[in-house]
């Protein structure tokens, strides 16, 4: 019984010890927990701002291009990266503002390179960015990818101070003398050779600067992408500066220029050269069909028939004549020689001018042919063209039929046989 009471007493002794340990090494703080966002706020980054613009009777639109550029009098918030791939735009941003629209800038975007060198203000990183290579990540200005990454690892956001409007020379966005407690990354911006019409600055720097071009303006943040964070919107007072960084009011268009984009090749040439389109497509489509396997040939086969000699001579001579009509006078030629011979009796041994007379006498009867004519075509010039030879083996020819129908009038010799026309 003894030992039971025993045990018993140890056991409460261990129970009791452990529960003085876990009391001694535990500690208990409450942690804020966000809930994860759902229905429009979870898939739009904007939508806190869409909601605070609407309040104040603005609307935004997200745009991917600077083409157009939105209406004299909106708020142009240009975060994309890649917009200067045109050097001409740089121009027209400026003849923009100067005709009245409201340029939004981050600071750090223009901070040298080539671009936005019209706008009159300067920027730097602040005397607490200038830390040793051992500093963290939270130095940098809060971005929405740095606040989630920060909150996902416990570390608590940016610290939140007391902001206020000074100088400038309008009026302030809100009532005169307000102080706003806002949560938004502070640098160093100045304006260069102009004074400038609205400051927004803090314990830790300049906030916002606008300063005026033209007819317009330019308002620099020390923020980068201020405005696509629904959370980082909804602290402090961050809605109400955001409001008084875009100018927000009723019928003010707000344009918002992120990364920009293009539709792809064939929509675009759908959209731009449609016809040409497709008219090269139908041309595709037909090449294709001409390739096709065919089950018979693409015409009529012509009857196979034999062709006559009239149509073979026909054939041969006007090939020739094509080809080389020199070559076929010559031949119609000696086809006139062979028939001269057996109607002019000693035609190889007579000259010119006994041929002229000859020939006369022979054409007479069946054909009112000149023979100086026949003589001209007989003899063409070496620089004749090819019509001038066709029409020489015309009349040669008519000559020499003429001849085949008049009398016989020469018994052919053997010396005469093999005689040729000089």
């Amino acid at each position: 019984m003894r030992a039971a009471w025993v045990l018993r007493g140890l056991a409460v002794l261990v129970i009791a010890a452990l529960a003085a340990w876990i009391v001694h090494n535990t500690r208990w703080v409450e942690v804020e927990v966000d809930d994860p966002p759902s229905g429009a706020a979870a898939t739009d980054p904007y939508y806190a701002l869409r909601q605070v613009l609407a309040a104040s009777g603005s609307t935004l639109e997200l745009r991917t291009s600077l083409e157009p550029l939105p209406p004299v009098g909106a708020t142009l918030v240009l975060n994309s990266s890649s917009w200067t791939v045109f050097p001409e735009r740089d121009a027209r941003l400026k003849a923009w503002v100067e005709a009245g629209g409201d340029l939004v800038v981050d600071g750090w975007r223009t901070r040298g390179g080539d671009t936005l060198k019209w706008i009159p203000l300067s920027f730097a990183r602040p005397p607490q960015a200038n830390r040793p290579a051992s500093a963290t990540e939270d130095d940098l200005p809060p971005t929405p990818r740095r606040r989630q990454r920060a909150r996902a690892a416990g570390v608590p956001g940016p610290d939140c101070h007391l902001l206020e409007e000074r100088g400038g020379a309008s009026a302030p966005a809100f009532e005169p003398d307000r102080h706003y407690r806002g949560c938004l990354a502070e640098g160093v911006i100045r304006p260069v050779r102009v004074e400038p019409d609205w400051v927004l600055s803090g314990p830790r720097g300049t906030v916002a600067l606008r300063v005026p071009v033209g007819r317009g303006s330019v308002t620099a943040t020390a923020a980068a992408n201020a405005g696509d964070d629904n959370r980082g919107l909804l602290q402090a007072d961050n809605a109400l500066l955001m409001s008084a960084i875009l100018r927000a009011g009723p019928g003010r268009a707000v344009w918002y220029v992120n990364d920009e984009s293009r539709e792809p090749l064939l929509l675009w040439l759908w959209h731009q050269a449609r016809t040409p389109l497709l008219l090269c497509v139908a041309a595709t489509l037909l090449a294709l069909w001409r390739l096709m396997v065919r089950f018979g040939p693409r015409q009529a086969l012509p009857p196979r028939a034999r062709r006559s000699m009239g149509e073979q001579v026909n054939g041969t001579g006007q090939f020739i004549a094509g080809a080389d009509p020199q070559a076929l006078h010559a031949a119609t030629r000696q086809a006139f020689d062979d028939v001269a011979r057996l109607r002019i009796e000693d035609y190889a041994q007579l000259d010119d001018a006994e041929r002229l007379v000859a020939l006369a006498d022979a054409l007479a009867p069946t054909t009112t042919l000149a023979p100086d004519a026949l003589m001209a075509a007989l003899r063409p010039g070496p620089k004749s063209t090819p019509a001038q030879w066709l029409a020489a083996i015309a009349v040669v020819e008519q000559a020499r039929r003429a001849l085949l129908r008049g009398p016989n009038r020469a018994a052919p010799t053997a010396d005469s046989a093999g005689a040729a026309l000089p």
